[in-house]
């Protein structure tokens, strides 16, 4: 999840890690020398189109075999935020067991509640508003981003990236 580097006297370095257990998803901090090998962890991916939430329940349709795939909210995390019906993504699966998903790097995504521009707000961006996408995530825009408008949202940053052409 997390590493930094030390570089310590006479040329040892440690590194300080975050890691996650992919089956119980606990995190554990470890540090260790940088010449000490880890085993390799092979995740597979399945496509899967998102269809629905349901009390915390998210429910995909894999690509492959058309099998419906319910994920707790757990499993998604904060991917909940950017995914919208009929969207396209990655389910990682451990050892058979389906653990999370990924998104692609970036999302495009409606505005369904803004605050109308004021005249004299121009394409520079220097008034920053928060909107309302169809995901229920709020999000800080410039001020010429309106209502109805489709924007490209970072799923890394959480940002704000550009309107959509």
């Amino acid at each position: 999840m997390k590493h930094e580097f030390h570089r310590g006297g006479r040329g040892s370095t440690t590194v300080n890690m975050r890691l996650k257990n992919l089956v119980s998803g606990a995190t554990m901090d470890r540090s260790m020398d940088s010449e000490e090998k880890l085993d390799d962890v092979v995740l597979d991916r399945s496509k899967a189109e998102y269809l629905y939430e349901n009390i915390g329940t998210y429910a995909f349709m894999l690509q492959d075999t058309y099998e419906t795939l319910e994920l707790s909210a757990e499993n998604v995390g904060d991917a909940s935020k950017y995914l919208k019906e009929g969207q396209i993504v990655d389910i990682q699966q451990f050892e058979g067991k389906f653990i999370g998903i990924l998104l692609p790097a970036r999302v495009t995504l409606q505005i369904v509640e803004a605050e109308p521009s004021v005249k004299g707000n121009t394409a520079d961006g220097k008034i920053d508003k928060v909107v309302k996408l169809e995901t229920g995530l709020e999000l800080r825009v410039p001020g010429f981003v309106g209502q109805d408008d489709s924007i490209v949202v970072s799923t890394e940053t959480g940002e704000y990236v550009e309107r959509a052409k």
